[in-house]
């Protein structure tokens, strides 16, 4: 298939670049790059959300390296040690499970976020460190303090782009 030998592709040029002692060999935009293309590519094969989405135990239970990256992403979203962006973001969505808390109202309402942020390097900045795009911001920098992974952070970049 065309889209696994792209994805595949991208996935082992990224993954090659680290060097002996684990830093990127690659400068970070270009690393940025090819996630967004990776997160593109992953996009196109499910567009849409799950009409059921799993609660918090049922996302603990999960093997996370199920090649749904949409749930992987929501799973990280509703985690409190995780994104938790819940505690922040307002999002309701079908199939969002009843028994989640109400979502916050501190940050902006999580909806049409391909609409917003339609180059998807963007949000994968603006989740890595988000005072390079709003320097007041009280946002968490979940890469750039390591909460969340580079993986993580594609995973909720391909869940929010399908809001």
């Amino acid at each position: 298939m065309i889209f696994d030998f792209r994805f595949q592709s991208v996935f082992r040029w990224v993954n090659k670049a680290r060097s002996r002692n684990g830093q990127f060999s690659i400068p970070r935009k270009e690393r940025l790059a090819a996630l967004a293309l990776l997160i593109v590519l992953a996009a196109r094969v499910n567009v849409a959300i799950p009409d059921d989405l799993p609660d918090m135990d049922t996302c603990q239970s999960l093997d996370m390296t199920v090649p749904d990256r949409a749930i992987e992403g929501w799973c990280l979203v509703i985690d409190p040690g995780k994104g938790n962006c819940l505690a922040c973001h307002y999002l309701s969505i079908a199939g969002q499970p009843e028994v989640l808390a109400p979502s916050g109202n501190i940050g902006p309402i999580l909806e049409n976020i391909s609409e917003k942020y339609p180059d998807q390097v963007e949000l994968i900045e603006l989740l890595n460190d988000p005072v390079t795009m709003f320097p007041h911001t009280i946002k968490p920098p979940y890469g750039k303090h390591r909460i969340l992974t580079e993986r993580e952070i594609e995973a909720v970049v391909v869940f929010l782009s399908r809001l």
